[in-house]
């Protein structure tokens, strides 16, 4: 078992945290030792071929000295789980340093006054010396339960419950072995501490549980979802930790993991039906092992009691979100079920305090949506086919006031799921999330592109204009992917412009502007869309390549109704056609709104006060035909 284990630690990747050494080392010392006890019985069972007085001794003194090791790794494996008995680290040596001494003194008396072996006809008799070694194991048995029973509400419940399992049974082999020697004349101690180490490698260094807080790890969280799903209906509390700055988080650190670890004691101290399992750094679960609805509420308002304290006892502001829910048959697997607590977590993460939320039937609802398009999502993003018909392209066009016509259109992006169509406000946050929305570009564009080639000849037109997010345009070389699918059709390439909004200013700067200025150079012009709902500076947009200024609709609500917003609204506009740029307003509805409009100069407007969304083949209708048609 020893080299067994050895070998998989060595082939292996395992968790090699604080106390991975202690076990390692442990199970090297126990070959080494096996071995050498093997050799000492090959001895005392042929002297006649193989005994030498000082190397037999010597084999005795190193068995002595190994086996100390073998329990001073046991006895620090056990005591170092606990953080608190890491800080105390310095006592604890010179702790066990006593005991050693003690021990060591104890072999030198035992040499001086009975030595370590007796001959005899039969060959050489080492009851003496296995009783003594042995009842050095059952003292350090009797030391580690004790040091594990005083520090019990500073040690994870595993630990607890492996020492109450571990050490009775160790304590029973020690005395048999003690006992039995007489008679049956076998050695067996090894079975006392390679099986400890085993088990601690299993536990804690191949992923079940995590050493610093002592709860479960999400492969265990998985195997208990697996079994329950479907069958039960236990409750789960989704705890999301929000720290502050990482300098004040280095600051604080030690009184922060000490508290924290001390919660999660407390927390599993409540009920034994109560289950903490480490999904992420700052992410745990806890599991309400029951179907009784009172239970849940009695042990869930303990535990934000227990969150609550811990908040307070900080040096810093933390806060938490929990939300908690019973486990339904429609969250089938455990992914799933992670990531319906993790969409109800979203909504109030914005939130600068602590929050408690219960899920609600409509929320398994909202979450059905959500999943059904991320999956639809992903299928579209793995196919990546440029024609793929969920992926509907509406159009709106867009009114010229000088030329009273519509020259301009908009590409919207709609998605079809089933007989139901998505808007992009539902889809599109969850694309850019689910690193999706690159996919739903390059299909966009090329049905786009598709629909240009066709009508240019006939139709006059400038351009019809597709949104960009912005997380693409801040890709290394993104500009290279569209004119790929530009480059598929024959066609004015200044047809077609790119609309991006103020965050693609603030996501990364310089690889943005340098992807723009390379499709600018091709002749396609860029949009600034939805204009003074971002934070961009006004010399980052003078100093981007963008044509026309698309002012927000909120912009333009606000200004009917407030004198101040309409100055700004007037100096904007001003500034912006002296410097040679294009203005568009969206969102115009009536009649009062287009009014403003004209008035205050802008050039294009858009809304459905001229003209609704519909199919993007249907946007000719709206262009005049050319003359040679």
């Amino acid at each position: 078992m020893a080299l067994l284990l050895l070998a998989v630690m060595t082939y292996t990747k395992p968790k090699k945290t604080y106390v991975y050494k202690y076990v390692f080392y442990g199970i090297v010392c126990s070959i080494i030792s096996i071995i050498v006890n093997l050799s000492i019985l090959v001895v005392a069972n042929h002297p006649e071929k193989y005994y030498n007085r000082y190397v037999f001794m010597g084999q005795l003194l190193l068995f002595l000295l190994l086996y100390n090791a073998i329990l001073y790794f046991i006895f620090s494996y056990v005591n170092m789980m606990s953080i608190v008995r890491r800080s105390q680290r310095r006592e604890f040596l010179m702790m066990y340093g006593l005991l050693s001494l003690i021990y060591l003194i104890g072999v030198v008396i035992e040499i001086a006054s009975r030595g370590l072996y007796t001959m005899t006809l039969e060959g050489i008799d080492i009851d003496h010396f296995t009783r003594f070694y042995t009842g050095a194991g059952v003292v350090c048995a009797l030391f580690c339960f004790n040091a594990t029973l005083s520090n019990k509400k500073n040690v994870s419940r595993v630990i607890w419950h492996a020492v109450l399992a571990f050490v009775p049974i160790d304590f029973v082999i020690l005395i048999t072995q003690m006992a039995s020697l007489t008679r049956f004349h076998a050695v067996f101690t090894a079975i006392t501490y390679v099986p400890v180490f085993a088990v601690g490698y299993m536990l804690f260094h191949s992923y079940p549980y995590d050493e610093i807080t002592g709860v479960q790890s999400i492969y265990a969280l998985n195997a208990f979802l697996f079994k329950n799903l479907g069958k039960r209906k236990p409750y789960i509390a989704y705890t999301k930790l929000i720290f502050p700055g990482i300098d004040n988080l280095v600051i604080e650190r030690d009184d922060t993991l000490l508290r924290g670890v001390s919660a999660c004691r407390s927390i599993e101290a409540i009920n034994n039906k109560i289950k903490i399992y480490r999904v992420a750094d700052n992410k745990y679960v806890n599991v309400i092992d029951t179907e009784d609805e009172k239970d849940f509420q009695k042990y869930i308002n303990r535990i934000r009691g227990i969150m609550d304290s811990l908040k307070a006892e900080l040096h810093m502001p933390v806060n938490y979100l929990m939300v908690a829910g019973q486990l339904q048959p429609e969250l089938d697997n455990p992914i799933k079920c992670r990531q319906f607590f993790e969409f109800i977590t979203r909504r109030f993460e914005d939130q600068n305090s602590s929050h408690f939320y219960i899920v609600k039937p409509s929320d398994y609802d909202a979450f059905n949506e959500f999943y059904e398009i991320s999956k639809t999502l992903e299928d579209i993003r793995n196919k990546l086919d440029l024609d793929d018909e969920r992926i509907v392209v509406y159009a709106q066009p867009i009114y010229s006031v000088d030329t009273g016509s519509f020259k301009v259109a908009e590409a919207l992006t709609r998605l079809k799921l089933g007989d139901r169509m998505i808007n992009p406000d539902a889809f599109i946050p969850i694309a850019e999330a689910g690193g999706t929305i690159h996919a739903i570009t390059c299909i966009v564009l090329n049905k786009v592109c598709r629909v240009i080639e066709s009508i240019e000849e006939f139709y006059d037109f400038e351009a019809i204009s597709i949104n960009v997010s912005s997380k693409e345009i801040s890709q290394q070389n993104a500009h290279k992917e569209l004119f790929d699918i530009i480059n598929r059709y024959e066609f004015d390439v200044s047809k077609i412009r790119l609309e991006l909004t103020e965050s693609a200013m603030l996501e990364s700067y310089e690889i943005a502007n340098d992807n723009m200025q390379a499709l600018t150079r091709a002749g396609v012009q860029f949009f600034l869309d939805d204009f003074g709902t971002g934070y961009s500076s006004l010399e980052r947009v003078m100093n981007c390549p963008f044509k026309t200024i698309k002012f927000d609709r909120t912009l333009l609500y606000k200004s009917l109704d407030d004198e101040r917003m309409n100055d700004i609204m007037s100096y904007m506009i001003e500034v912006f056609k002296k410097n040679g740029f294009v203005t568009l307003v969206e969102g115009v509805e009536d009649e009062s709104q287009n009014q403003y409009s004209v008035e205050h100069g802008f050039d294009y407007i858009q809304g459905y006060h001229y003209a609704k969304p519909g199919p993007i083949e249907d946007v000719k209708k709206y262009f005049n035909r050319k003359a040679k048609f």
